[in-house]
C-alpha cells in the first residue's frame, strides 16, 4: 500500500495499523504451548536493528491464552464455534514478512452464554499470570538490588488495546477445548495489532474519560530518533526531541526499553484483545551523559534533521546525513506522535497518534493507541518485597483489568 502524508489521510476507521510483533512472530518459534522464555540470543542486535528495535531481558516471559468463548464447562468450547477469519483492515509492511492475517473469534450466541457463567474474567486473567508476574517482577527487583542498572532504571507496567493476528496459517475449526486451542494456536506467528479506528478513540474522549476520575491532562507533541550504536549493538538508543523554532532539538536521550513480560489475551467475548506488559527503560548514565563526543554526535544529528509534513514519519535527512561524522551512529527509524495523557490515582492513559517510518524496512506507518501505564503497579514494584505486599500488586492488576473490561474492549473493527 502506498505511504499517505498525515495532511492528505482520510478517516483512519478503514485503514492502517500499528502492528507490534511479538516474539512468536520470528522466524524460529520461541513459544512453546502456553508460556516461555525468550532466548538470550534474541535480544541482541536482530531486535534492535530488524525487528522495530524491540529487546527483550534475558529471561524474558512470554505467554497467550484464551479468555472466554467457553461452556459452563469452563474449558469446553460449543462446538465448531472457534474459528479464523480474514483480518480486513489494511496491510502493513510487517505483514508482507510474516503473511496474511487472521483473528480468533467465536459464534456471538457462544459469547453470550459464557458471560453468564463467568462474570470476573478479570480475576481470571490475573489468576492465569500471576505465576508469570511473580517470576517477573522478582528478576526485575533483583536487578535493582543488582546496582546492574541503580538509579537509572524506570519500569512501566502498562496494558495495550488493540487485536491478536495469526499469520500465515488459517485453521476454519474443529478444537473443542480451550486448552487444545491454546496448543495448536501457540504455534501459529502471532503479532498485536496496536491501531484503532477514529470513532473508537473519540469514544474513549467522549465516554470513557470522563468517568475515571482524571486530575491531570496533558497534551504534547514529540519526534523520536532511533539511532543504532554500532559498539553496542544489543541496544538502541532512542531521542525524544521537540521542535523549537521550527527546527528539531534534542529534549531526552534514553536507551531503548527491555521487556521482561509479555503477556497476550485473546478476549473471545469482546471486540479487542489485550497485552500485558513489564518493562525496563534505563536513562544515559552520568558517565554517558559526561561523554562529550557522543552527545555532539547524537545532536549533530536530530540538528541535521529537515521537517517535512511529505515526509514519512514527519522528518527526512540530506544525503550521507543520517551517519555520524565517525561512522559510530546511524539513524535507523523516526516517529511523530501527538500524544494525550489523562492520570488518575492509579493509570496513566495515553491516546497516540504515531507517524512512524523504519529506515531498515523502508517502509512506516500510522497509527491510533490506548495504552493504560498502571503507575499503582509501577509503585508497588519499587516500594513492596515480600509476597504477603505482592498480593496488593495483584489486588491492583484486578480491579485495573476489570476497567479495562468494562470500558475499553468494544469497538467496531
Amino acid at each position: 500500500m502506498a505511504y499517505i502524508p498525515p495532511h492528505k489521510r482520510q478517516s483512519k476507521d478503514g485503514g492502517g495499523n500499528g502492528l507490534v510483533p511479538t516474539p512468536n512472530s520470528f522466524p524460529v518459534p520461541i513459544f512453546h504451548k502456553r508460556s516461555s522464555t525468550v532466548s538470550e540470543s534474541r535480544t541482541g542486535v536482530y531486535n534492535a536493528r530488524k525487528v522495530g528495535m524491540m529487546i527483550y531481558a534475558k529471561g524474558a516471559i512470554s505467554k497467550w491464552f484464551i479468555q472466554g468463548g467457553s461452556t459452563s464447562d469452563g474449558d469446553q468450547l460449543p462446538g465448531n464455534s472457534l474459528r479464523m477469519e480474514p483480518f480486513r483492515r489494511s496491510q502493513s509492511f510487517e505483514w508482507k514478512r510474516w503473511g496474511d492475517a487472521f483473528v480468533l473469534t467465536c459464534d456471538p450466541s457462544s459469547s453470550t452464554g459464557s458471560l453468564q457463567t463467568q462474570t470476573t474474567p478479570w480475576v481470571s486473567i490475573a489468576e492465569n499470570i500471576r505465576d508469570e508476574l511473580l517470576d517477573s517482577f522478582g528478576k526485575v527487583r533483583e536487578e535493582i538490588r543488582s546496582g546492574e542498572v541503580g538509579e537509572e532504571l524506570k519500569l512501566s507496567f502498562v496494558i495495550r488495546i488493540g487485536k491478536i493476528l495469526f499469520h500465515g496459517k488459517y485453521f476454519s475449526g474443529g478444537v473443542t477445548t480451550r486448552t487444545d486451542a491454546e496448543s495448536y494456536f501457540g504455534h501459529v506467528g502471532r503479532s498485536f495489532c496496536t491501531d484503532l479506528p477514529d470513532s473508537y478513540m473519540e469514544t474513549i474522549l467522549a465516554t470513557v474519560v470522563p468517568k475515571l476520575g482524571v486530575y491531570s491532562h496533558q497534551a504534547k507533541e514529540y519526534y523520536h530518533v532511533k539511532v543504532f550504536d554500532k559498539c553496542n549493538p544489543n541496544t538502541s538508543i532512542s531521542i525524544k526531541c521537540r521542535v523549537i523554532s521550527g527546527q528539531l532539538k534534542m529534549h531526552k536521550i534514553e536507551l531503548n526499553q527491555k521487556r521482561c513480560l509479555v503477556v497476550d489475551v485473546s478476549c473471545l467475548d469482546k471486540d479487542l484483545d489485550l497485552r500485558l506488559m513489564l518493562s525496563t527503560k534505563r536513562g544515559l548514565t552520568t558517565p554517558l551523559m559526561e561523554d562529550a563526543e557522543m552527545l555532539t554526535s547524537l545532536r549533530q544529528l536530530v540538528d541535521s534533521a529537515i521537517l517535512d509534513s511529505n515526509a514519512k514519519g514527519g522528518v527526512r535527512w540530506a544525503m550521507g546525513k543520517k551517519f555520524s561524522a565517525d561512522g559510530r551512529y546511524t539513524v535507523i527509524g523516526v516517529w511523530h506522535t501527538n500524544v494525550q495523557t489523562f492520570k488518575t490515582s492509579e493509570l496513566k492513559i495515553r491516546l497516540r497518534n504515531a507517524d512512524r517510518f523504519d529506515f531498515w524496512a523502508s517502509d512506516g506507518e500510522v497509527s491510533n493507541e490506548v495504552t493504560l501505564e498502571v503507575t499503582g503497579i509501577n509503585a508497588s514494584l519499587m516500594t513492596r518485597m515480600d509476597m504477603v505486599e505482592m498480593e496488593v500488586t495483584i489486588a491492583i492488576l484486578k480491579e485495573t483489568l476489570k476497567l479495562v473490561w468494562d470500558h475499553f474492549l468494544s469497538c467496531d473493527l
